[in-house]
């Protein structure tokens, strides 16, 4: 149901007089009081005390500075202070940097400030930081802005966002806000020289303090610089005159319930004795316990990419990553900044390097990361799939897109980086695409040569990291898109089709041309097993690569490529192939089906009754001479397409190589009984 039915069937909240502006005095007296208690800068309790509504009952609520009386709030790492009061909606600001808003930010690494739409204006506000560096438990916070005017963009930005998403207005005129807004005193300094300016601002958003600005026609980024008390003064005598007369108009209504708001306003924080978390840190734990639950959650990309910030800030403040990289990394700086700092401002190298951040074996590294995602989240388990999600919130801030499309890309890039990703050593270099190309061939000619079926080694690893950006972000290669209308010819993710690519010479081939193409900026195209460009059959076109090309012509193992619809000797070939391999599918799921077959015991009929030997010796011969002749076409393929590189494999002749990697090829005849593997038999490998 529409949320503005249901508020049109509630009891509107009613309405009472407003109290008057506090006086100067009265306002001087808490700020020194705060400043005292919670040493707190002038700039910081002047604006919490131009704020609060009763500043005098606020000053006896906190007591002795010594020993201040306030509510305690226990986060992962300490424990935060603060009082609950009554506020002025005009004497606070909504975060312009609304966490909301974070998958849908034009970052400058994606997009130059100023040379896009109005979404890509100015750079993206950057997170707060704590005001005093030496001291990052005090309950202050800045935020670095270019202007005004970016703070103005900033906050409208913001404003449209969150009343498109999570629209309280409605509510809000028939009830006014009735839950506490949390409040910290922030200070907004400019790289234009202008004047720092301080004010309260919402750490958890806020949509109920824009909704209130909304109704109020209050511009959000005129109240820090907003300090005239007269016109305030009479603003709310002029409401107060109205509630005399029993004028009850909409406007005037709106403005009695909404001029005031709860509040929890943060005045400091206590870390744990043996913790070193900071308070921006325990603010976001704060808020992060708020919005991984409904009524409005953040949802999987929010979420993920403030955890990812956070997993930044934590590396940086353990000199893991320099701040050069922390901004890079989260997209902060343009690529013209990123190339001037000697970092690649290439996306997909990029990609690669954050790809690795995440999947390092560095203790220190995976320290950090632990410590940033508990800060705000209660997940127990640091996961690769968390590791995926958290990576690719950061490199998809090199794309400037539609947001569906890069919601869509995200879903699918998390897949894209396999167990071997996280098993595996390997580096993201700054090799060349040939360079990696070429040192990946030798690797998988090896891994032939040798009979290696696990790991062909790091440098095709780094080549399947770096094709998985243009291959997703182009849309030609997609994870599994579900059973409805879905043409996929298996359901593998982007990571296991990427790993049967880097597993072949072929696709080390297709990996290097999906990335020079992309470097380019021209479509994607298909390679044939030399590496060269194929072309449509009619001969009009190159031909491009999809998703279910991709899956036909690398599939995974067990199955062989799709059918080709050419009628070359390689063409019939292939398509033998996949015939056999289907046919061996069916051999598989009969041999499975009749096992399957109960009695009336509910025992397998196969097991009580058997099959005769007229059947079984004959199918027992059939899959022998297959056998024989696979390890035959395995050794041969070996010998065409590997290299021998170990001192094992080096001085072996053909039958040595048999006997190397066959793996029946040292089974006693008189074991003969006691065989029992199904494709084979011990007198074929004898005699093999």
């Amino acid at each position: 149901m529409n949320q503005s039915v249901i508020d049109a069937h509630i009891l509107p909240r009613p309405v009472e007089r407003l109290p008057e502006y506090a006086h100067a005095k009265a306002r001087q007296t808490l700020a020194e009081r705060l400043v005292d208690a919670f040493g707190l800068s002038e700039a910081s309790a002047s604006a919490i005390a131009a704020a609060v509504v009763d500043p005098s009952e606020v000053r006896k609520s906190i007591g002795e500075p010594t020993d201040p009386d306030v509510e305690k709030i226990p986060v992962p790492g300490g424990t935060l202070l603060g009082i609950r009061t009554s506020v002025w909606a005009r004497r606070t600001m909504p975060d312009p940097r609304n966490p909301r808003t974070l998958p849908s930010r034009r970052h400058p690494f994606a997009i130059d400030p100023g040379t896009g739409g109005e979404d890509s204006k100015f750079r993206p506000v950057p997170e707060p930081r704590v005001l005093d560096q030496t001291q990052p438990q005090k309950a202050e916070l800045v935020v670095d802005i270019e202007s005004r005017h970016h703070l103005t963009w900033a906050a409208q930005q913001a404003a449209a966002f969150v009343l498109a998403e999570n629209d309280w207005r409605t509510s809000i005129e028939s009830q006014g806000v009735m839950e506490a807004v949390w409040l910290v005193a922030t200070t907004y300094q400019h790289s234009d020289g202008s004047a720092p300016a301080t004010t309260l601002t919402t750490v958890e958003g806020s949509s109920r303090d824009t909704a209130v600005h909304s109704l109020l026609g209050i511009h959000s980024a005129d109240v820090p610089y907003d300090d005239n008390d007269a016109r305030f003064r009479a603003h709310i005598r002029k409401l107060n005159e109205a509630f005399d007369r029993g004028e009850r108009n909409k406007e005037t209504v709106v403005a009695l319930r909404c001029e005031r708001i709860p509040a929890l306003i943060l005045l400091g924080f206590r870390p744990h004795a043996s913790g070193s978390t900071g308070f921006p840190t325990a603010v976001k734990s704060l808020v992060a316990l708020r919005h991984v639950d409904p009524p409005k959650p953040w949802g999987e990309g929010p979420e993920n990419e403030s955890l990812a910030d956070e997993v930044l800030d934590e590396l940086h403040r353990r000199d893991l990553i320099s701040s050069t990289q922390r901004d890079y990394f989260a997209g902060s700086c343009t690529r013209s900044e990123a190339r001037a700092a000697h970092l690649p401002e290439d996306p997909v190298l990029r990609a690669a390097q954050i790809v690795y951040l995440f999947t390092t074996k560095d203790d220190r590294v995976d320290e950090a990361i632990r410590v940033a995602v508990t800060s705000q989240s209660t997940r127990k388990r640091i996961t690769p799939k968390l590791m995926n999600e958290l990576a690719t919130a950061l490199i998809l801030r090199a794309v400037a897109d539609d947001p569906g499309k890069v919601d869509q890309i995200r879903r699918y890039l998390r897949h894209a980086f396999g167990k071997s990703t996280h098993r595996a050593s390997w580096e993201a270099t700054g090799r060349t695409t040939d360079q990696l190309v070429k040192e990946a061939l030798t690797e998988v000619r090896e891994a032939i040569g040798s009979g290696a079926t696990e790991e062909p080694g790091p440098t095709s690893l780094e080549l399947a990291v770096r094709a998985s950006y243009p291959l997703v972000v182009s849309g030609r290669l997609n994870a599994d898109r579900g059973s409805s209308g879905n043409d996929q010819p298996d359901r593998r993710t982007p990571g296991e089709v990427l790993d049967a690519m880097r597993r072949s010479l072929h696709g080390v081939h297709q990996l290097g041309q999906a990335l020079r193409d992309f470097e380019t900026g021209a479509p994607l195209r298909a390679v044939d097993e030399s590496g060269q460009v194929k072309h449509l059959a009619d001969g009009s076109a190159d031909q491009m690569v999809s998703d279910i090309y991709l899956r036909n012509e690398f599939p995974p193992p067990g199955r062989a490529r799709a059918a080709r619809p050419g009628d070359t000797a390689t063409d019939r070939y292939h398509n033998a192939l996949a015939a056999l391999g289907r046919a061996l599918d069916g051999v598989d799921q009969a041999f499975t089906g009749l096992t399957k077959v109960v009695g009336d015991d509910d025992q397998p009929v196969v097991e009580a009754r058997g099959v005769e030997p007229r059947l079984t010796d004959s199918w027992r011969e059939l899959l022998s001479r297959i056998d024989e002749e696979m390890v035959v076409w395995a050794r041969t393929f070996r010998k065409a397409y590997g290299t021998k590189t170990s001192s094992v494999t080096a001085g072996l002749d053909d039958d040595d190589d048999a006997a190397e990697t066959d793996p029946y090829a040292d089974v006693d005849e008189d074991a003969a009984d006691d065989w029992s593997h199904p494709n084979s038999s011990p007198e074929a490998d004898a005699a093999e």
